[in-house]
């Protein structure tokens, strides 16, 4: 009895996170799903987002990216939207930069001295084309 009840207790998170995905379609909750970090380093986030970002930047460790990334959606969460922001990694003579994707339209690269007229921008073009809504 008890190695049943401590198999139940091991198999009960996934089980939650697996009907919460389920019901959701979100696909972080999915168990043993993709960790932030790789997602944000690898820009291979699963479904059709409606706002995406890329973060344009020169050789960046794993520390300055996680920030940048989580600043950035701070930022936008603070405006409403929920985005996916991701790194890239570019060459030496590209400049660094900011790019917003919503849905088939691409706001950018804006230099990250001025990711803010970014944001701006892509929140009136977030707003103008809302996300559809799904039945159910």
């Amino acid at each position: 009895m008890y190695g049943l009840f401590l198999a139940m207790l091991v198999a009960l998170p996934s089980a939650v996170t697996l009907g919460y995905y389920t019901l959701s379609g979100d696909p972080s909750f999915r168990p043993l799903a993709q960790s932030v970090e790789s997602a944000v380093f690898s820009g291979t986030l699963e479904g059709s987002q409606y706002m995406r970002v890329q973060l344009r930047l020169h050789a960046p460790t794993q520390a300055q990216g996680l920030r940048m990334a989580k600043q950035m959606k701070r930022s936008l969460s603070a405006k409403g939207i929920d985005a996916h922001v991701f790194v890239v990694d570019i060459p030496a003579q590209e400049r660094a930069g900011v790019v917003f994707m919503i849905r088939s339209n691409r706001l950018g690269p804006y230099p990250l001295s001025r990711a803010s007229e970014g944001i701006r921008a892509a929140v009136a073009a977030y707003r103008m084309n809302p996300p559809p809504v799904e039945e159910g």
